[in-house]
């Protein structure tokens, strides 16, 4: 009985276990009836344990088995059918009440939904109670009917097993396909928000970029002028030396942090300070405040305990609500920024004093491009990447109003990190 494709036994008959308590009972009815002169003891009982035997080694191969080597499955199948034979012919053949054991084999074929396998255990069971009975020309009326009645109860049996099987294949094909196909579009979904989050907004990055050269002209003067100085100097001036080693070190410092939020894709979860990463992204919309005549209040806590934190995104989102607060803010006015303990959580809070978030943006929350300064030149991406990073972060970001005016950002993160890294690498 070959395959004629690749998939492999369904075997959930097999599987349920449901044969071997069959097998039991007719195997203790075998046992109880051994005075019957029909049964031949104690050879049947023998045949019985075969049958249990043949059975395990189904329920074993048939989950494992694909295309070329189903063909074990197959043998034992009929294996099943040959021992079963056996029992019939050792219980009386033709008044054997075993005969029901043919429909273990036509459950097996028909529920693993191959249409040659079926038929082929149709034929070899009908021939098989033929076989056991009276010689075609000795049959009565009662002999034809009998038989008549046992190959329907087959033919049945397999056909509405066979339809239902084939069915439920259907069906479990259709919603592993309708599966796949969301797994793959929430892997695009993913993809795609995290593609946005680490690629975002062009503009921001300018601004911030243009801000960092701007300010790196202050050391840079610095270095060259006490550099001149110093090859103008028959003696070296410490002071000259110190101010240069100053300098570039706060040159490269903003450097370092400017580089990291541009090009940081991985988040690398480690203790540090929230109040080092909000300095950090500060002196980078330094210039930004300046310019517009904006003053930025710090008001966080130098004692705040480290937190496992992803710091170059941590510096991220504070540099993206502090430039949407300054953007906002009319000149002369301040953009406060505070963090807090509370609850072992680090509460941050970012508020201008500009004209604060429309009513619907509340109510509907951060979301990609949505802004209130489209015409001039905003994304709305500040917002939701911030929102992205923080909830990577296993913390939540809320925006409001003050009750004073002006818009209002609040994010918490968890001192332990997200839930995959609380528990310690």
């Amino acid at each position: 009985m070959g395959r004629r494709d690749d998939t492999p036994y369904t075997g959930n008959f097999a599987r349920g276990g449901y044969e071997t308590v069959f097998l039991v009972f007719m195997l203790a009815i075998a046992f109880f009836m051994r005075g019957n002169p029909l049964i031949v003891y104690p050879d049947i009982l023998h045949l019985f344990l075969l049958l249990m035997v043949s059975n395990l080694l189904f329920n074993w191969f048939a989950p494992r088995l694909r295309g070329g080597e189903a063909w074990l499955v197959e043998l034992v199948l009929l294996l099943n059918m040959l021992i079963i034979t056996g029992i019939i012919k050792y219980s009386g053949g033709g008044d054997s009440y075993f005969w029901v054991l043919y429909l273990l084999p036509l459950f097996a074929a028909a529920l693993a939904v191959k249409l040659f396998d079926v038929v082929s255990a149709l034929l070899f069971c009908s021939l098989g109670v033929i076989y056991f009975s009276k010689p075609l020309q000795s049959w009565d009326i009662t002999e034809a009917f009998g038989v008549t009645v046992k190959l329907a109860i087959f033919a049945l049996s397999a056909a509405v097993l066979y339809r239902t099987a084939w069915s439920k294949r259907r069906t479990d094909e259709h919603l592993l396909a309708k599966r796949m196909e969301a797994e793959r579009l929430a892997r695009e979904l993913s993809d795609s928000r995290t593609s946005l989050v680490m690629d975002a907004s062009a503009t921001e990055v300018g601004r911030m970029v243009s801000g960092v050269l701007h300010d790196l002209g202050n050391p840079l003067s610095v270095i060259l002028l006490s550099a001149e100085v110093m090859s103008q100097e028959e003696e070296r001036d410490h002071a000259n030396v110190a101010r240069i080693l100053k300098a570039a070190r706060y040159a490269k410092g903003m450097l370092s942090n400017a580089m990291g939020i541009v090009r940081g894709r991985e988040y690398v979860f480690a203790p540090a300070g929230v109040r080092e990463a909000a300095e950090a992204a500060l002196a980078l919309c330094s210039f930004q405040a300046r310019k517009k005549g904006v003053a930025v209040k710090d008001e966080i806590p130098a004692d705040l305990p480290p937190a496992v934190i992803s710091k170059v995104h941590i510096e991220r989102v504070f540099m993206n609500l502090v430039s949407n607060a300054v953007s906002f803010s009319p000149e002369g006015s301040t953009v406060e920024v505070r963090s807090q303990l509370s609850g072992g959580r680090i509460i941050s809070m970012v508020q201008d004093s500009g004209p604060g978030f429309p009513d619907e943006m509340i109510k509907k929350g951060v979301r990609a491009f949505g802004t209130t300064r489209r015409e001039q030149g905003g994304t709305g991406l500040g917002l939701f990447v911030a929102d992205e990073i923080v909830r990577r972060h296993g913390g939540e970001l809320f925006i409001s109003n003050a009750p004073g005016g002006g818009g209002r950002v609040l994010f918490e993160i968890p001192l332990s990190g997200p839930p995959a890294t609380a528990g310690g690498d």
